[in-house]
């Protein structure tokens, strides 16, 4: 039988493998591929379910199932799309009864929690099948959480999570004897505590971007004596299963460390200045080929000079794609054939991922476009970038990965 001890040890050897496959995990330093969108989020929330206890008594007993019910709060911090750590508080009940073995055997329990093989002349007690054990419990522990889909491209950003939870805690119980018949407390013994170990299943989904809803089923077992305050008789497992529900809340991260870490979680607006080239986000060599500064006119162009073409991104990137580059091209024609005009470049997002990093990656967007522009001679104190993040009004996700450029005059000129 797995014992605390190994499941600590399975534990601790878990942690170091995960922690030391952080930074191998993470975005290259080029910035096309964005942290996802778990990264760096504190949360919390409230768990609840229904634990049933095994000991020399169990919640499975001879007469009937007898389910308990606890009630916890949890928080913690994402620092990888699958790595979470959190600590968790849980208070509750079990509750026991003996089990067919030993309610057929016909064993005694003494009022001094010792067991006898047949009733004690003049000492109070009873026999195991007409008792029943009250565990009041609460429950203290530390946690991490390794989500099996972070470690996929493709559903590094879910709003879906499967993850396995081992945790280690400490678990004080005390066991209240009644008979099954009037409820009379036979014994109630004090608190004791335990070293626990083990581990749940967890799957929960974002309802919203902070929102989370998930459910769980997981084992603890506790070292040290019987959590049901009942002599060890055949029986020496001492274990917790419990299964149900949380609820989890996403909170958001001070604007000092967000501006540090990611930039400002609202809007941001450039103060438009010339920038160095390592401050720049390019397009891949092989997607960009050799472009000189547009000297002619192209067909087709608005005249009016108000109108720009979109230039669409791929999922969760910042690098312009090849079939884009025409549409840069007529920009880039618009604005040398206007030489006083000024315009706005905002980049967008679709809703799949967090706020924060929407925002970072919608503002890469737009400098990209704003970057090829100064390449091509446009001078940058006309161009105004902005990351807007998530465009919840755009249905089509593949039409939200966009940055817009216009006109700053008709901007304005807009109520």
């Amino acid at each position: 039988m797995t014992t605390p001890k190994a499941i600590i040890a399975a534990f601790l050897s878990l942690w170091m493998l995960a922690v030391q496959d952080v930074p191998a995990q993470r975005s290259g330093g080029n910035g096309t591929d964005a942290a996802p969108s778990c990264v760096g989020e504190w949360y919390g929330g409230i768990e609840g379910g229904v634990p049933f206890g095994m000991s020399t008594f169990s919640s499975f007993g001879a007469d009937k199932t007898r389910a308990g019910y606890a009630l916890g709060l949890f928080g913690g911090y994402r620092f990888h799309p699958a790595l979470s750590a959190e600590l968790s508080a849980k208070w509750g009940k079990a509750n026991l009864a003996a089990r067919n073995c030993c309610a057929e055997s016909s064993y005694w329990l003494g009022a001094d929690g010792r067991t006898y093989h047949a009733p004690v002349a003049g000492f109070a007690g009873a026999d195991y099948a007409d008792l029943k054990s009250a565990v009041a419990l609460q429950q203290y522990g530390v946690r991490l959480n390794v989500n099996l889909l972070g470690f996929f491209r493709r559903t590094r950003q879910s709003r879906w999570r499967l993850e396995l939870s081992p945790t280690i805690a400490a678990v004080g119980t005390k066991a209240d004897v009644q008979t099954i018949a009037a409820g009379n407390s036979l014994s109630e013994g004090r608190t004791r505590w335990h070293l626990a170990g083990g581990g749940d299943l967890q799957a929960s989904y974002a309802v919203t971007d902070r929102l989370q809803l998930g459910v769980y089923s997981g084992i603890t077992c506790l070292s040290g004596r019987g959590m049901d305050g009942v002599a060890p008789r055949v029986h020496d497992v001492n274990c917790l299963w419990e299964s149900g529900l949380r609820i989890g809340y996403t909170f958001s991260r001070s604007r000092r460390k967000a501006q540090a870490r990611e930039g400002s979680l609202l809007p941001v607006v450039e103060t438009p200045v010339a920038l160095p080239d390592t401050a720049t986000v390019r397009p891949e060599p092989e997607e960009e080929p050799q472009v000189t500064p547009v000297e002619t006119p192209v067909t087709d162009m608005p005249e009016t000079a108000q109108d720009f073409p979109v230039i669409y991104f791929d999922f969760n990137k910042s690098n312009i794609r090849a079939e884009e580059m025409e549409k840069l091209r007529d920009i880039c024609h618009i604005l040398q054939t206007h030489p006083d005009m000024r315009v706005s470049i905002t980049g967008w997002c679709d809703p799949a991922g967090s706020i924060a990093v929407n925002r970072r990656i919608s503002r890469r967007r737009a400098e990209a476009v704003r970057d090829w522009l100064v390449s091509q001679g446009i001078e940058a104190s006309r161009l105004e970038v902005l990351g807007m993040g998530i465009d919840r009004d755009e249905t089509d996700a593949a039409k939200a990965r966009r940055v817009v450029v216009v006109d700053n005059e008709r901007k304005e000129a807009q109520p």
